[in-house]
């Protein structure tokens, strides 16, 4: 039995796009601070409509959402399964469609060369290029690894849906990592 759910859309000028950043003690802290996964609430944005069940959506996506009279697509930001809503941003320049840096458990990657550096080399983080059929080019990042946590920052903002589509993480044309999702 699929349950119905609210769909919240949360606008471009929403406080939470506009928090103001700290000085941090470490380049550690600064990439958990910016890869920290907002939490949309339903008093972040306004009721838009309804949806049939969240497993019809993923991140990033504009078909389907069924919502109508609005002057730009909008497009699936946040999926809250807890309280079954489904968070919806305008546009393609929606900023909840964008990140500047991605974090995974090291575990959900399958590593190919990961002995291939050494741990102060990750730490202070080692340029890398990330693949994926989410985008025609290749995206150029900082990889910093810390314990079992991967980050990736990015030199430019990025789709956040990279980090729920299969990628490839690759150093010097060498593929060491893959998220094969």
């Amino acid at each position: 039995m699929t349950l119905k759910g609210q769909i919240v859309e949360i606008p471009v000028t929403s406080l939470l796009y506009k928090r103001v950043q700290p000085d941090f003690l470490s380049k550690k802290e600064e990439l958990i601070w910016k890869s920290e996964e907002r939490k949309y609430s339903l008093f972040d944005g306004f009721l838009v409509g309804e949806h049939s069940g969240l497993k019809n959506f993923k991140l990033g996506q504009r078909k389907g959402i069924k919502v109508g009279g609005k002057k730009q697509p909008l497009y699936v930001i946040q999926l809250d399964e807890e309280n079954n809503r489904l968070f919806v941003g305008a546009g393609e320049n929606h900023p909840g469609l964008w990140t500047t840096v991605l974090s995974f458990r090291k575990n959900l990657l399958q590593w190919n060369q990961e002995k291939l550096l050494t741990i102060t080399e990750l730490e202070d983080g080692v340029s890398v290029e990330i693949e994926t059929s989410v985008v025609d080019e290749k995206i150029s990042a900082k990889m910093y690894i810390f314990e079992e946590q991967v980050f990736l920052e990015f030199d430019y903002s990025t789709l956040i849906i990279i980090k729920e589509n299969p990628f490839r993480i690759l150093y010097h044309n060498t593929i060491i990592a893959e998220n094969n999702k």
